[in-house]
């Protein structure tokens, strides 16, 4: 195996090919995680909505803008 693997290493084309795997996981990991906290972050706006908290402490508190929260708000039904 460590043969195999010395051998894989000094493969310029192979190697480069890794290399690009690696990255596009990484970019798609990341991407990943902040599409994960954006949904968290619309699910808190819409629940502050339902309970009637409003719009500009919604904003606040979600460090977003109130128009955001309006937006939201409104395709959601919630405004």
């Amino acid at each position: 195996m460590d043969t195999e693997v010395k051998a894989i290493k000094q493969h310029k084309e192979t190697r480069r090919e890794y290399m690009t795997l690696a990255m596009e996981l990484k970019r798609m990991f990341a991407e990943g995680e902040r599409t994960g906290e954006q949904k968290k972050e619309t699910m808190m706006i819409l629940e502050m909505l339902r309970e009637g908290i409003s719009k500009e402490t919604t904003a606040r508190c979600a460090r977003v803008s109130v128009e955001y929260v309006v937006e939201l708000g409104k395709r959601n039904h919630l405004l």
